[in-house]
C-alpha cells in the first residue's frame, strides 16, 4: 500500500506530463501550505514563456473522486477556500487517480462554490473536465467551464467593440448566411449609417453553425437588441450565400457592461459609496434572462461543434 507522500509525488508527476505534453512549463512549489501545488505557464513554440500562468492544487487517490450527479464533488476548507478566490492567478482543482489514469479539472470561482457545515464547502467537477488538449482552452483563458463564467468572460473580451457600437445613432449588421454549409454563419459587416447598403465600417469573423439568426445574436451579440431589416434571400447569391441585413442597438446588457466599465475605472470619493445606475428595463431584463437563454437553447440546435469560450466553431 502506497503512502501518502507516495501517493502525492505520484500525482504531481503525472500532471506535471500531462501539462508538458500541452505544452505548458510545470513548476512546482516547494511548500504547499496554502494548497498552491505548482504553477504552469503556456509556451510559445520556441520554448519561451508567454506569461499565460494558472495555479494547481492537486490531489490524488481515488479517495477524492466522491460521485455526485453527473460528475464529482470536492470537499475544501474555508482558509483555503479566501487563497484561491483572492489569489492574482487562476486557481483550479486537478483530481488524479492513478489506478484509471482519469484527471479532472475545476477553476475555483466563488460563483460555483457551495456552503457546507463547520466551515467546510464543496465544488462540483464535472466527469468530462478532463485534463487533456480538447479543454486546454479554459486553462488558456484562466476560466471555469460553466456557461456563466464563459458568458463573463465574453463580454469582457466584446468590451471594446460595445465602447465602438455606444452613441451611434444608426447601426446595420449585414450578415452572411451560408446556406449550404454546416458552418454556415461567417462575415459580419457593421454599417454606422441610417443606409444598410453603405460602406461597411467593421468587418468581423464571425463563424457560427446555427439553424436561425436568432441564435446567432444570442450567441455572439446578446449586448444587442436588433429587428429584421431585409432578408436578402440565397438566389441573389448564386445559391450559397443569403444576407440578414439587421437593425441593431445596444440593450440592458450592453449598457450595463459600459455602466460596469465606467465604475472600474473611475476615481471613488473619500466619502461616499460607489453610485450606478441600475434602470428599470435593466433590472427586468435581469430577472428575464435566465428564462429567455433556456427558452433558446431549448428551440435551437447545431450540428458543428462550437468554441465554448469565443462561441465561434473552429470547423474548417
Amino acid at each position: 500500500m502506497r503512502s501518502t507522500d507516495e501517493t502525492n509525488r505520484i500525482g504531481i508527476s503525472a500532471v506535471s506530463l500531462m501539462f508538458s505534453k500541452l505544452r505548458w512549463a510545470f513548476r512546482e512549489q516547494p511548500t504547499s501550505d496554502f494548497g498552491i501545488d505548482a504553477h504552469v505557464e503556456k509556451l510559445a513554440d520556441d520554448g519561451m514563456g508567454l506569461g499565460k500562468l494558472i495555479a494547481l492544487q492537486i490531489k490524488t487517490g481515488q479517495s477524492y473522486f466522491k460521485k455526485r450527479g453527473d460528475g464529482y464533488v470536492y470537499y475544501g476548507e474555508d482558509r483555503h477556500r479566501r487563497y484561491w478566490t483572492t489569489h492574482s492567478l487562476p486557481v483550479f482543482i486537478i483530481l488524479h487517480d492513478p489506478d484509471s489514469g482519469l484527471t479532472l479539472w475545476q477553476r475555483v470561482e466563488e460563483h460555483l462554490i457551495e456552503d457546507q457545515k463547520n466551515g467546510r464547502w464543496s465544488i462540483q467537477i464535472p466527469e468530462n473536465q478532463n485534463l487533456d488538449a480538447e479543454n486546454e482552452i479554459y486553462f488558456e483563458k484562466g476560466i471555469a467551464a460553466d456557461e456563466a463564467s464563459v458568458r463573463r468572460y465574453r463580454l469582457a473580451l466584446d468590451l471594446e467593440l460595445i465602447k465602438r457600437f455606444e452613441g451611434e445613432e444608426h447601426i446595420f449588421l449585414r450578415v452572411e448566411d451560408w446556406v449550404n454549409k454546416t458552418l454556415n454563419y461567417r462575415t459580419t459587416q457593421v454599417i454606422f449609417n441610417d443606409d444598410p447598403d453603405a460602406g461597411s465600417d467593421l468587418q468581423l469573423n464571425t463563424w457560427l453553425p446555427a439553424h436561425t439568426i436568432g441564435r446567432f445574436m444570442a450567441v455572439l451579440f446578446p449586448w444587442l437588441d436588433w429587428s429584421l431589416h431585409e432578408h436578402i434571400g440565397e438566389e441573389n447569391g448564386a445559391y450559397e450565400v443569403a444576407v440578414h441585413v439587421l437593425e441593431v442597438e445596444l440593450n440592458a446588457i450592453g449598457k450595463a457592461v459600459l455602466s460596469l466599465e465606467n465604475y472600474y475605472v473611475a476615481d471613488l470619493p473619500d466619502d461616499e459609496p460607489p453610485q450606478m445606475e441600475l434602470d428599470k428595463e435593466w433590472l427586468d431584463y435581469l430577472a428575464e434572462m435566465d428564462e429567455a437563454d433556456r427558452l433558446i437553447l431549448e428551440s435551437e440546435d447545431t450540428t458543428a461543434p462550437i468554441d465554448p469560450v469565443s462561441g465561434v466553431s473552429h470547423q474548417p
